[in-house]
């Protein structure tokens, strides 16, 4: 293909014997050599990528294997059937999951019927501390463990803590809140 635009240039600059007009067709030419290069370049693999995360593809309660303090584990599979469930991503020592988790505990009676499933991917002692601190123990609905295996932060693609997902009595999301629990809406949805 260079061949062919030298041979074109040697014979526009020939012919017209004008330096200027010459470097002009040079740039012209040059750029669109250039854009057919990096046209070239593109990534197929990533051409039209989906963006939605897995939970956005895939409404329903993911499987998911966390440690809880007392070192037993706890799953999918052992979520009471026929109950709406808050899966509750956390950090330890993210501010806004501290206050979060201090306004949910606080309205805990208007939470009766819902199972809460805190998960955290931080080391086992960050989580084990943070469920001392809130005294976790002291609601049997909350279950709090450590996510090892980092299944759900994939699930959910995870960039903010606190996220938070509301599913049904059926496992099937209600809502999905990305940057904290709006509380006032999670009572309603619940009742």
């Amino acid at each position: 293909m260079l061949n062919i635009l030298f041979f074109i240039f040697d014979k526009i600059y020939l012919a017209n014997n004008n330096k200027n007009f010459m470097r002009l067709i040079i740039i012209l030419l040059l750029s669109v050599v250039i854009s057919f290069s990096s046209t070239a370049q593109t990534n197929t693999a990533t051409a039209g990528h989906d963006t939605l995360a897995p939970y956005q593809k895939t409404p329903y309660i993911p499987s998911f294997k966390i440690q809880m303090p007392d070192s037993s584990w706890f799953s999918k599979s052992n979520l009471q059937p026929k109950k709406p469930t808050l899966i509750l991503y956390f950090s330890p020592d993210c501010g806004h999951c501290q206050l979060e988790t201090e306004e949910l505990l606080s309205k805990m009676k208007q939470f009766n019927n819902l199972q809460i499933v805190m998960i955290t991917s931080r080391p086992f002692e960050d989580m084990a501390n943070f469920s001392d601190h809130y005294k976790i123990k002291r609601f049997p609905a909350i279950k709090i463990g450590t996510d090892p295996a980092r299944l759900v932060t994939r699930f959910y693609d995870v960039k903010f803590t606190p996220f938070s997902a509301l599913y049904n009595t059926k496992g099937m999301l209600v809502k999905a809140y990305e940057k904290g629990i709006d509380m006032e809406e999670l009572v309603n949805l619940v009742k």
